[in-house]
């Protein structure tokens, strides 16, 4: 590894870790229903604890557009000229990315239908513990599944008790996960304040509250492809990505329910997949299976990048009685920090960093490259951090073994999905 100091580095330094003690309340968070308001770049190592000058060489280094969000301010982005003559964004097709807008589409019909009361069949709250077969008449994966089980896709295991299942990624959606719409659409059904169809229900309860005015998924059809058709900016990205790494918290009103979200961050099913949680990937110390016909990992699915490990076992509808790693990696971590990310082909990503308080977004970058933005943003980040300020290879083992989480108490401050009790002596 290298570390790369610029003269700015260098002069802002001592004032940085002044900046980053204040902490910022969940009402101030991110741009509500506004535009983003991009950090001045002379503002960007106050702000953000990010080297501008470091953050210009990793614009040419990534060469596709991207952003950063650090503190639930838009702290840098970059398009280049190349690709937007214009200078700007646009909306494109972000594939597979849309699964995890998908799993906190669920979430958000979890969250407001929580109250219901259930009286009989297609009623009540909608649970990821319930059988899908109390929500549809009939579908054509496991009888028994729950809807836990086709958000982290197993749901077509022949026997869902086996000590041992089966993750089976399913790309388009077609074997199990484009159901979930037929799911989210009866239960909103139950009262008419939620929406005459998800679509509707997608735009009053997230496009809308989330200021996502540059989204669309699948037009305005009301049958949502779970597995693909979000049609999204890097900066609607971001405001996904931050939702998600607060918690399903934005500008103060709760949009989704905290244990959904962690849900979602962590693994859910270790016996099949250490490396996926509710229709999100997460980076995992070995037996992931990266649906790349190689079979599962044996060593950490990327560098200088903490785990996502559950913070207690069994959980959920998972049976595991640990993380599920194999014998030269153990289940530990200082901070529960685990990296997440949305993932769609031609590499468009959203990535959260929660022990950093940062998202991080970027456009076509090709698949399988989500560590190419962390690898090239990292610089500008280490310069000014104010523990491992040029010393990327220590800063690089305490983050990857979760020992070292600067910015864990900041998004504590946000949302903790009642998990966390931090102090900031801890997370340092």
């Amino acid at each position: 590894m290298s570390s790369r100091l610029s003269l700015v580095s260098l002069v802002l330094l001592a004032s940085v870790g002044c900046a980053q003690s204040s902490s910022s309340s969940a009402a101030s968070r991110g741009p509500g229903q506004e535009p983003w308001a991009l950090v001045p770049e002379d503002r960007v190592a106050e702000e953000c604890g990010l080297d501008p000058a470091l953050l210009a060489e990793a614009d040419a280094e990534i060469g596709r557009a991207y952003g950063v969000i650090r503190y639930g301010k838009l702290c840098h982005e970059h398009y280049p000229t190349s690709l937007y003559p214009d200078g700007g964004d646009e909306p494109e097709f972000v594939f597979s990315a849309a699964k995890t807008l998908g799993g906190v589409l669920t979430g958000a019909a979890v969250w407001r239908t929580k109250d219901f009361e259930r009286t009989g069949p297609k009623t009540g709250p909608l649970r990821d513990t319930d059988r899908v077969d109390h929500w549809l008449d009939s579908f054509s994966f496991n009888p028994d599944a729950q809807i836990g089980h086709v958000l982290g896709m197993v749901a077509l295991n022949e026997d869902l008790s086996s000590p041992e299942l089966d993750f089976t990624y399913d790309l388009v959606g077609a074997d199990q996960i484009n159901r979930l719409n037929d799911v989210v659409a009866a239960a909103i059904a139950q009262d008419p304040a939620l929406g005459a169809s998800v679509d509707e229900f997608l735009n009053l309860y997230l496009f809308g509250p989330l200021g996502m005015m540059d989204s669309t998924w699948d037009g305005d059809s009301p049958d949502k492809t779970f597995g693909l058709g979000w049609t999204s900016t890097v900066r609607d990205m971001a405001r996904l990505g931050l939702l998600i790494l607060d918690g399903g918290l934005w500008n103060g009103e709760r949009l989704v329910g905290e244990e959904w979200m962690y849900k979602m961050t962590h693994p859910s099913f270790e016996i099949a997949n250490t490396s996926y949680g509710y229709l999100t990937w997460l980076i995992a110390r070995s037996n992931a299976d990266n649906d790349d016909g190689m079979g599962k990992t044996t060593e950490p699915t990327a560098e200088c990048t903490p785990s996502a490990i559950w913070n207690a076992y069994p959980h959920g509808l998972s049976e595991s009685p640990d993380c599920n790693y194999i014998a030269t990696q153990d289940c530990s971590q200082g901070n529960d920090v685990g990296v997440w990310y949305a993932a769609g082909l031609m590499g468009n990503y959203i990535i959260g960093h929660r022990g950093l308080d940062m998202v991080l977004v970027v456009k076509n970058i090709g698949s399988n490259n989500q560590h190419v933005v962390w690898d090239a943003i990292r610089p500008a980040l280490l310069a000014l951090d104010p523990t491992f300020a040029g010393d990327e290879d220590a800063f690089c083992d305490a983050y990857a073994a979760g020992n070292y989480a600067p910015d864990l108490w900041r998004a504590a401050s946000s949302s903790c999905a009642g998990r966390c009790e931090v102090d900031r002596s801890s997370a340092e």
